[in-house]
């Protein structure tokens, strides 16, 4: 699998089969829209638009279990307390578990951290401002214990929306921002199981 991060809450995971974006980016962002197409697009929240990617994607915008192209989704409602409905997914290929978690804003319920047992891959907002900041997001992850850490939803350079820059959260997890990489390619067999890692990504 391959992953990687365009900004906000916006990733793309490429497998042998099938790619799946999620949370795709639009020009009120402020960020340069990427030209993606996908199998697959998820949206976590009603007010992210599938209309950015192309091809003749399967749109996904709230709970359920779904497959396509070996591709499993299973879409949970995120307890809150918010207008807009929010949605995180747990998606499943390849022998790897990755959870996203949209702009969460709360600490996992109990129920919550039951259906996300066993990830891999942790997809999280670290930036505050309505989502988890640095400190949040360090107790969601102790929490959850995935394998493999990637921050998202921070300021990067052109982003129009008021949030923290990923440096706390590098500091209260001890990596340095220097070490981030544009792509990340994983196998099921990579994924480290005694220790966690930490992936930054660069838009």
């Amino acid at each position: 699998m391959t992953i990687e991060w365009f900004g906000k809450t916006c990733v793309r995971l490429a497998t042998s089969e099938a790619t799946v974006v999620v949370d795709p980016l639009d020009s009120a962002s402020g960020l340069k829209v990427p030209k993606l197409s996908a199998d697959l697009v998820l949206a976590t929240n009603q007010r992210i638009s599938p209309k950015t990617v192309g091809g003749e994607p399967f749109v996904i915008t709230g709970p359920g279990e779904y497959e396509v192209k070996k591709v499993f989704v299973y879409g949970l409602a995120v307890s809150n307390e918010q207008a807009d409905r929010r949605t995180m997914y747990l998606i499943e290929a390849e022998g790897l578990s990755c959870a996203h978690l949209g702009q969460l804003g709360h600490q996992l319920t109990n129920g919550e951290l039951e259906r996300l047992e066993g990830v891999d891959i942790l997809f999280i907002p670290v930036g505050g401002h309505g989502s988890l900041n640095a400190e949040q997001a360090a107790s969601v992850i102790s929490a959850v214990e995935p394998r493999v850490v990637i921050p998202m939803q921070y300021r990067i350079p052109g982003l129009k929306e008021n949030l923290d820059t990923v440096h706390a959260f590098a500091k209260e997890m001890g990596v340095k921002e220097s070490e981030a990489v544009g792509k990340f390619k994983v196998t099921a067999r990579d994924v480290p199981q005694d220790k966690m890692q930490v992936v930054m990504l660069t838009p």
